[in-house]
């Protein structure tokens, strides 16, 4: 019978601050096995890089990326080089919010981030570049909806609530800037997400770790500063692994519409918002559908 040595070792991140923990165990055989432990709701990733291995061996090399799910996930096994000498370890950690293995769906349809009903303009969110930069860059950051009222702001998928930011009253113009406005984040099982800022202050209706669906109420709008209409500023990311490291790159999606889908980096004028049942079920398992068709 195997007997097991945990050692627990704090994970730093510039994210988040001990969702995950790093727990190693040890067998019999002096290999040790490092394990993950996450309190959060959603997965993380971790960057691990091995600074010193004293008598032992990563067999998937040096520096690793492994997802550490809710609960526990086993990250890497280092096997033990000569049985009768003693081991040791230290290394380097970054954690990532999210699976970045997974591959965002791009096709997916999402619905209008407001309430059923509500007649909205569109407007694609850039980023330009200053002057002095010179590089002509003018990337898409997000999409603003525009409308006349006060209006629920609604959950545009399926996904967990992975952040919440509501006690900021100045709103901010122009793309979204996380440290002065109130934002939801909601994590999709694709590794991508969806943040909805520019809310009204304390009026969130969800929780972080709550699992929301399409079409679900998840706080109230506010007014634009500089267009005297009600908003909401949407944005997709995820996760991309480049040379010069992991990069947070924000893409457009497919909206629906009732005449014709439309994509968030596009104008579009006069929409109205519907909330059909097929986009609301989409990626509903099957406890959920069952709840859902009882309602």
């Amino acid at each position: 019978m195997k007997y097991l040595i945990t050692l627990l070792l704090a994970l730093c991140s510039n994210f988040v601050l001990a969702q995950v923990q790093i727990v190693a165990e040890q067998d019999q055989n002096r290999d040790l096995t490092l394990l993950g432990l996450n309190s959060d709701k959603i997965p993380y990733t971790i960057r691990i890089e091995f600074i010193l291995l004293e008598n032992l061996e990563s067999l998937e090399g040096d520096i690793l990326f492994k997802t550490a799910n809710p609960g526990k996930s086993t990250l890497v096994k280092l096997q033990s080089i000569y049985s009768n000498e003693k081991t040791g370890f230290r290394y380097n950690t970054k954690l990532f919010k999210g699976d970045i293995f997974q591959r965002p769906l791009y096709k997916t349809i999402y619905l209008p981030p407001v309430e059923e009903g509500t007649k909205f303009n569109m407007r694609p969110l850039r980023f330009e570049s200053h002057p002095s930069q010179n590089s002509g860059l003018n990337t898409y950051t997000g999409s603003l909806f525009l409308f006349e009222k006060a209006v629920a702001i609604c959950a545009p998928r399926k996904g967990i609530v992975s952040e919440i930011k509501m006690d900021r009253g100045a709103l901010a113009s122009g793309p979204s800037n996380f440290e002065s406005e109130n934002f939801i984040e909601i994590y999709h099982e694709d590794g991508s997400f969806s943040r909805l800022s520019g809310l009204q202050k304390n009026s969130a209706k969800v929780e972080i770790g709550d699992t929301v669906f399409p079409g679900q109420e998840i706080a109230e709008s506010a007014i634009d500063p500089n267009q005297n209409l009600h908003h909401v500023k949407m944005i997709q990311s995820h996760w991309e692994m480049s040379e010069s490291g992991m990069l947070w790159v924000n893409f457009p999606v497919v909206i629906f519409s009732e005449q014709k889908n439309i994509s968030s980096d596009q104008d579009a004028e006069d929409i109205l918002a519907k909330h059909p049942e097929n986009i609301i079920q989409l990626e509903m398992d099957k406890k959920e559908l069952k709840k859902y068709s009882k309602k």
